[in-house]
């Protein structure tokens, strides 16, 4: 990704993180979790500026991190956590949301998710939550990176059910959950493929037909059952959304028998599919 496109990144994150605390959150006594979470608290009981208190938080976070993360990836985190901070300050210059509170949980959420996958798909972090769960994810990265932010800032969020009560912490669940959702998709995209893998007896007969009528490849490789011991051809085609009735009608046309698992895709690359000189 170059830097351009990260710098717009970032600085869109930011933003957006800063519109959910300041417009939606803080206002609202909702701590959906991470330093800005703390920070909340930490407004309704010292009365110190989530902005101020951003800043203090992360400074042990930064220094621990720096052997595990590399000089680079901090130097980042730590201007997008100054960022920030110049960014929540702003943003109490926007009128808060004290409508309904069910508005405020969804749209804080997704101004939060949207916020927090930009900037760790620009490869850096607001600091708080978002740095420690990139450590964690650096040491286990088959661990996803929503589900630890969901974890970690769950214990936040019982902290604000003792200050703010039962209600404000149900409805921090569930901007949580919409948040870590919001992040997947701005991280990864929305699934507009799907792909198939298709065990049959008239294996050459779908993908000629696959081939020659819907313009789609179609790979084909040995799997051995492991209960029979017996190889079958299996294929593999990757097509679009809209063609997953399209295919299953192909295969039943030719075997009604088949074994067929359809799956989606999150990513596609090559031809047909997306540039890969375009991927970020």
């Amino acid at each position: 990704m170059n830097k351009s496109l990260n710098i717009i990144f970032i600085i869109t994150g930011i933003i957006s993180l800063a519109i959910s605390i300041s417009v939606f959150f803080e206002p609202n006594n909702i701590v959906l979790g991470g330093f800005s979470g703390i920070g909340i608290i930490m407004n309704r009981m010292l009365k110190v500026p989530v902005s101020v208190s951003n800043i203090v938080l992360n400074i042990p976070l930064f220094l621990v991190s720096y052997s595990i993360l590399g000089k680079k990836y901090i130097f980042k985190s730590v201007l997008c956590t100054i960022g920030l901070s110049v960014a929540l300050q702003a943003a109490t210059l926007i009128p808060a949301f004290k409508g309904d509170i069910t508005l405020v949980a969804v749209y804080g959420a997704v101004f939060d998710g949207i916020g927090v996958g930009l900037i760790l798909r620009a490869m850096s972090s607001t600091g708080g939550v978002d740095l420690l769960a990139a450590v964690i994810h650096k040491r286990k990265p088959y661990l996803s990176l929503s589900a630890i932010i969901f974890v970690i800032n769950a214990f936040i969020i019982m902290t604000g059910f003792f200050v703010f009560g039962a209600e404000r912490a149900l409805y921090a669940v569930i901007s949580s959950f919409i948040s870590g959702k919001v992040i997947d998709v701005v991280l990864d995209g929305f699934s507009f493929s799907k792909a198939a893998m298709i065990i049959s007896e008239k294996s050459n007969e779908i993908a000629d037909y696959i081939m020659k009528n819907m313009d789609r490849g179609v790979t084909s490789f040995i799997g051995k059952g492991m209960f029979t011991g017996a190889e079958r051809e299996v294929l593999l085609c990757v097509f679009g959304n809209k063609e997953t009735a399209v295919i299953k009608e192909i295969v039943r046309k030719f075997d009604s028998n088949a074994f067929v698992i359809v799956t989606d895709v999150t990513e596609v690359m090559g031809e047909g599919f997306s540039d890969i000189k375009s991927i970020n």
